[in-house]
């Protein structure tokens, strides 16, 4: 049987987002009958692994010489990368910024400003780039609901986040309109206090203890916070958007968004995204030319090269 591993990091250093959109491969793999193996960097944030009924190990693989690899980490070097896709059969590289040159078979890039990074000094087969291949797991497109059925603020800023941040965002809005407002905190992390003494006087406000986002963002009309792989999931929703870049990496987001209409601050400053989202939900949504099927079309290309590989 043809095996594909998959490393991911994961939890409160980096987040959920890129656990949930590497998922969308490990999917697209098993339906084409290929067994994939899990390898996480620690056991923070394996909990939405677990409760999706993937088994996972942390730490690194051993033998790769007959698998698919996909790799989709923000802390090993270009150099161990490589190392790594060297020793696989075929290799598929999830790379954001374009700064960490490696040799693989595909880059996948699944940010909407994708098309504006320059991989010229990466050797790779393929690059899968744009929002024709964002890695969109299909409940968020199941989920969305109707323009007229939705409710409610989604105030969000990731898996590193215990509400410390969202708390004061959800503050403001929380005087400037009467909708409920959702602030998501992951299963790994406790709620800030603050977060919590908010909710206790300010009933609108709804922390959720590790909520399947999916359905959350599909029910709701917008999502605030930060400019990370949860702005795709949330335009895929179909939710308005309003965002701040809170880490490094969300910089690229942030300078891209506004030329396709999403309100976006170069940093975070919550009284500034509570008046951006209040004139947010009067505006007009972007339309996204999403590829629901891009996880199944970036499995089916590399199942193809490794039976050619064979």
């Amino acid at each position: 049987m043809v095996r594909a591993t998959i490393i991911i990091d994961c939890g409160r250093h980096s987040g959920l987002g890129r656990v949930r959109r590497t998922l969308t491969l490990v999917d697209a793999f098993r339906t084409q009958g290929v067994e994939a193996r899990i390898f996480l960097s620690d056991d923070d944030g394996a909990e939405l692994v677990r409760e999706q009924g993937y088994p996972f190990e942390i730490g690194m693989p051993g033998d790769l010489s007959n698998d698919i690899l996909i790799i989709d980490t923000c802390t090993l070097t270009a150099e161990k990368i490589t190392e790594l896709c060297t020793q696989s059969r075929i290799s598929c590289v999830i790379d954001d910024l374009g700064e960490r040159p490696v040799a693989c078979d595909y880059i996948i890039n699944p940010n909407l400003y994708a098309a504006c990074v320059d991989y010229g000094a990466y050797e790779a087969r393929r690059i899968f780039h744009g929002p024709a291949h964002s890695l969109l797991a299909a409940a968020f497109f199941d989920e969305a609901t109707s323009d007229d059925n939705r409710q409610g603020i989604v105030v969000s800023f990731g898996g590193t986040d215990n509400g410390a941040l969202a708390v004061a965002v959800a503050a403001s809005l929380s005087t400037k309109t009467d909708e409920p407002i959702y602030v998501p905190v992951p299963a790994y992390l406790e709620p800030a206090a603050s977060l919590v003494e908010l909710a206790a006087r300010v009933p609108s406000v709804k922390p959720l203890k590790n909520p399947e986002m999916a359905t959350l963002l599909g029910k709701s009309r917008l999502y605030v916070g930060a400019a990370g792989a949860t702005v795709l999931e949330a335009l895929a929703a179909g939710c308005a958007v309003c965002v701040a870049a809170t880490q490094k990496d969300q910089k690229r987001n942030v300078d891209f968004l506004p030329t396709i209409g999403v309100p976006a601050l170069s940093t975070y400053h919550a009284d500034a995204m509570a008046v951006m989202a209040e004139q947010t939900m009067l505006a007009a949504k972007p339309t996204m030319p999403f590829n629901a099927d891009a996880p199944m079309d970036i499995a089916a290309t590399a199942l193809q090269a490794y039976h050619q590989a064979a």
